[in-house]
This record gives structure tokens, sequence and C-alpha cells, in this order.
């Protein structure tokens, strides 16, 4: 395809997907078109120009996949140099077995868990839990700042007992943000409440779910995650999602928020139209590129608000047999359900 026809035809796509990113309103269109000049060629010759173009602009956000290391292309996440990037903090835990001495060399590993959908302060408690040590970089997004976008290493990584993992969190930009500060916190919140229970959105008192368009039941606002209203339908696809290694540097899905009334369809399926609520949703879309480029579908989270925006519905939209995926692939069955197993390096997905 020629590069000009294509540019014209998916110019405007592109750059919603940069802003999904984080990429600030006023320099996305920069960095798209950034991308479609470094992959010029490339364009002339696919079949599909969006098949190289978005996995491209992706990698220019969040970095390409080059595991064990912070790549400079994470510290732009935002489109911004990275000059302009200051570490919000670095924590560093004590790596040593309690009442022992300095074991640094003992060759204990640790497996890096899934940390998407944590705070930095969780996620400093989950890294402690294996006796990691890790410091923290923050990126400017428009997002709720303290926000854990992943890790490098990436989750399923195995690490040295001297090794430190470098969690990406976001943090409060400088520049302006959409006026979209509610709907962000409200998807962030939902994510939360599924991954960790650590957060709760405003609920009504009951809140119909619907899975690929149709209702399948009904969950108590005031339930915890861990209840059957929300556990099998909602929170076991949404956990087995995000503990799946991803390629890019993070090694984690990418998080995306809009806000407006959904498409007709979601992912080959009728979206959900409840009744009820208000016509637009707030849209959480988390983006695994392993099962997007094998034809599938991300994962999608419609949050509908009643009248006085309390989120009385909810509309999951998987990857096909997403919610089938079962555990990540460094954990095996035992008698007791699920365990790590040994491994070295950063799972495929």
């Amino acid at each position: 395809m020629d590069v000009e026809d294509y540019r014209a035809a998916r110019r405007t796509r592109l750059v919603e997907v940069a802003t999904g990113l984080g990429v600030p309103a006023a320099e996305a269109g920069q960095v798209v078109d950034r991308v479609i000049e470094a992959q010029r060629r490339a364009i002339l010759r696919a079949e599909d120009p969006d098949d190289v173009v978005v996995p491209a602009l992706r990698a220019e956000v969040l970095g390409g996949p080059r595991p064990r290391r912070a790549s400079l292309a994470i510290l732009a996440f935002a489109g911004v140099v990275l000059a302009a990037f200051a570490f919000a903090g670095v924590s560093t835990l004590d790596d040593r077995p309690p009442d022992g001495p300095d074991d640094t060399d003992d060759g204990r590993t640790a497996t890096v868990p899934s940390l998407l959908g944590l705070t930095a302060d969780e996620a400093a408690a989950a890294l402690g839990r294996e006796r990691i040590s890790l410091r923290v970089e923050s990126v400017p997004q428009c997002n709720p700042a303290g926000q854990v976008l992943g890790s490098v290493p990436p989750m399923g990584a195995v690490v040295g007992a001297d090794e430190v993992v470098t969690v990406i969190a976001t943090s409060t930009p400088r520049w302006s943000c959409p006026d979209d500060e509610g709907a962000r916190t409200v998807a962030w919140a939902f994510l939360r409440f599924l991954v960790s229970g650590s957060a709760r959105p405003d609920f009504a008192p009951e809140v119909r779910v619907f899975v690929d368009g149709e209702q399948v039941g009904v969950a108590t606002g005031a339930e915890p995650t861990a209840s059957p209203g929300w556990r099998a339908s909602l929170r076991d696809p949404v956990v087995r999602y995000v503990a799946r290694p991803v390629a890019n540097d993070l090694g984690q899905p990418v998080v995306s928020v809009t806000r407006g009334v959904p498409p007709r369809t979601t992912c080959g399926h009728l979206s959900a139209v409840p009744s009820g609520v208000e016509a637009a949703s707030t849209r959480l879309v988390l983006t695994a590129g392993g099962l997007e480029a094998a034809g599938r579908c991300p994962l999608t989270i419609d949050l509908f608000e009643d009248a006085r925006g309390a989120v009385s519905a909810v509309a999951l939209t998987a990857p096909g047999p997403g919610r089938r995926l079962g555990p990540p692939p460094w954990v095996r069955a035992s008698g007791q359900g699920w365990r790590r197993t040994a491994r070295s390096g950063a799972a495929a997905q």
C-alpha cells in the first residue's frame, strides 16, 4: 500500500491508539508520524500495514522486547524526551534472609510475579514476599498516579538474590490531561478491585454482569471480589489474563481507558446494552500482543453507570478461549493447586 494513502486512511485511529497508551494528545500525532516514517518500507510490502505499524507504535511507546534491562523507550512512555523525566523515588528492600548472614551469592532465585493492577506500594509488598529487591521508576501518564504498568525484568522472569527488579509506575504529568480523570479513576479502581481487592469503585447495590454481550448474573455491590457473583465471570478471567507474560519490556498487557458509547459489536459479539444506565461507558482494554497477533481480540471491560454515577452494570468481552487460559506457563499442578516451577528467562506468550 502507498504510505501516504495508508497515513490518510489510518492516522486518526493510530493517534487514538497512541493516546490510549498514554501519549499526550498534543504529541500523539507526532509519535504516529514518526512510526509511520520508520516503517515506510514495511508498509509498502505489508498485506495489512496495521500488522506492522500497530506493534511498532506500541514498541515506540512501551519499548521493544529487550529483557533484563529498562529501555529508553519505557522512559519515553509519554512521548517526552528522556531528559524531562525525574525518578519519583527509589525504594530498595533488604534482600537478605531474616536473621541470617549476607547470602547474596547463595544461588537463591525467585520468580517475578504479576504486578499489573497493583499500586507501587502493593508491588513492593508482593516482591518483598518473594524476597526480591526493587526500585521504582515513575512514568508520567494521565492515569491515577502510582499504578504499576509492569516491571523489568518482566513477570515470569527468574531473578537471582543479587538482582534488582525495576517497577514501572505512573506519576502525575506536567502537561494538561484530557477531561476524563473520573473515568480513568473508576477504571483503575475496578482493575485493582478484581486483581487485588484493595480498591472498590462506587457500585450500585446490585451490579448486572454481562459476558460476550449476554447477561450471566448479578453481583452485590458490597461483596468482596472473591464472592461468587464477581469471581467466576469477572475476577478469574481477568486475573488469568494479566498473569500471562506479554512480549514487551514490561511483560504485561497494555492498559487503555476511554469513555464513550460502545460500538455495536465488540470482538465479534454484540455489545451489551443494559437498561437503566447512561449510554456511554468507561471502557477498559487490556491488550496482550501475543493474542492479538494470533487473531484474537483484547480483553475488554465496559463499566456502565446509573443516573447517580454508580457502576450498575459490567460487561466483559474476553479473547475467545481467554477465559480458559489457565495458569501462567511457569506454574504446574500440585495436589494443593498451582505452584511455581523453576525456569530461566522470561516466559513466552
